[in-house]
């Protein structure tokens, strides 16, 4: 994989999709393409995308392009696809004009069912699951602010894909070479649904009620609904033959109890102002994954169904 002709193309520059593509474009320059639309692709072409953080630091950089229609640049070696989940197919249906046989496709988003949507959708390429550990924000002036000393993303393969592990590496390591803690991963399915079991109750809970990480930690009753959150879907991942630690429940409780309580999820932030964000994605698709595997998630149950409740009247304000 000669690094110097690569083409790669980041599709969706919001807070993910634009931190990524901020490292890669500072470092890979002209290789690197952004697909934005709107007022957002006219300010990148413009002014490129500035970027402040504490992992990254702060820069301004242009890509090589920007556009809006995919198919301008040809087809692509690799494509990072940085969207909202309900955003996905639309996503799907854009690149494929740029997906060959051998482009590497690597979803950094949020759920378990990305990159298998992806597969189904594209019918060609190398889909590589992903997973992201990262506090980022898109700004009102389409800046992108990110917070904290860590940007980490796991790649790996899926189980019979193991003749693509080598690309996945040397994708790795060229995306390591940005400044990205960027690692492969031999047990990708284990660290997607890890995250997935933690955002299943941080997400769900804070939005649920309004709340940040410092009023679910001084009420047991709310601190009892996150650890059982976190059981209901650990249970559905073991179900579905992911490896799952024994004791992942009571990691993910001692990295709560770490959390400052200031800290807010993205579904409450959305909640707040009055978007169902990816209520689906960290609720809803458990619900339905759980009824598939005939899986009991009472607790998961009623959370959906009150946030259901809720973004209900989001829709009819």
């Amino acid at each position: 994989m000669n690094l110097k002709d690569l083409k790669i193309t980041v599709f969706g520059i919001g807070g993910v999709g634009g931190a990524i593509g901020a490292m890669l474009a500072k470092t890979y320059g002209e290789q690197v393409s952004f697909i934005a639309r709107g007022a957002r692709k006219e300010h990148l072409q413009k002014e490129g995308l500035t970027i402040r953080g504490d992992f990254t630091g702060s820069f301004t950089v242009k890509p090589g392009k920007v556009t809006e229609e995919p198919y301008e640049l040809g087809e692509q070696d690799i494509i990072l696809v940085c969207v909202k989940n309900d955003a996905l197919p639309a996503a799907a249906q854009k690149i494929r004009p740029i997906v060959g046989e051998k482009t590497l496709v690597i979803p950094v988003m949020n759920g378990v069912t990305a990159y298998r949507r992806l597969r189904v959708e594209l019918q060609q390429g190398i889909v590589l699951p992903s997973v992201i550990y990262i506090v980022s924000v898109s700004c009102p002036d389409y800046s992108i602010e990110q917070k904290g000393k860590y940007m980490e993303v796991h790649t790996g393969v899926l189980p019979g894909d193991e003749a693509y592990a080598e690309q996945a590496r040397e994708v790795c390591r060229m995306f390591a070479g940005s400044g990205i803690d960027w690692q492969y991963s031999e047990e990708i399915l284990t660290d997607i649904w890890k995250k997935y079991v933690l955002n299943c109750a941080y997400n769900v809970v804070t939005a649920r009620w309004g709340c940040n990480i410092g009023e679910i930690k001084s009420d047991p009753a709310k601190m009892e609904d996150y650890r059982r959150l976190m059981e209901e879907a650990k249970d559905v991942g073991c179900a579905h033959g992911v490896p799952l630690p024994d004791d992942l429940i009571d990691e993910l409780m001692g990295r709560l109890i770490k959390t400052k309580g200031e800290s807010t999820s993205s579904l409450s932030r959305d909640f707040a102002e009055g978007k169902a964000g990816e209520m689906e994605v960290f609720s809803g698709d458990l619900v339905r994954m759980a009824a598939a595997e005939g899986v009991p998630v009472p607790l998961t149950e009623r959370y959906y169904a009150a946030m259901q409740e809720i973004a209900a009247g989001f829709r009819k304000s």
